[in-house]
């Protein structure tokens, strides 16, 4: 067996383990289940600070106080002197 053959062997075991683990993560009912779920979790998570899709903006973002939203649902427009 070749260099390459057995590169191409250890790509297709670990294939089939994600694939099984994938599939017992998602059944979630022995403590297996959650095992593999807690590492696929590891396994994925973004580091924050790495993140490509995280916008400042959004995070920042306070969303509407109450008063604002109880306006913005009957349809009234902002009041003069708020943005």
């Amino acid at each position: 067996m070749s260099v390459e053959q057995k590169k191409v062997r250890k790509k297709e075991r670990s294939a089939r383990l994600a694939i099984w683990m994938a599939a017992r993560s998602s059944r979630n009912k022995t403590f297996l289940d959650r095992l593999c779920r807690k590492m696929i979790t590891k396994a994925t998570a973004v580091d924050p600070t790495k993140d490509f899709m995280r916008d400042d903006f959004v995070d920042n973002d306070q969303g509407f106080d109450p008063d604002e939203l109880d306006r913005y649902q009957r349809g009234e427009t902002a009041v003069v002197g708020q943005q």
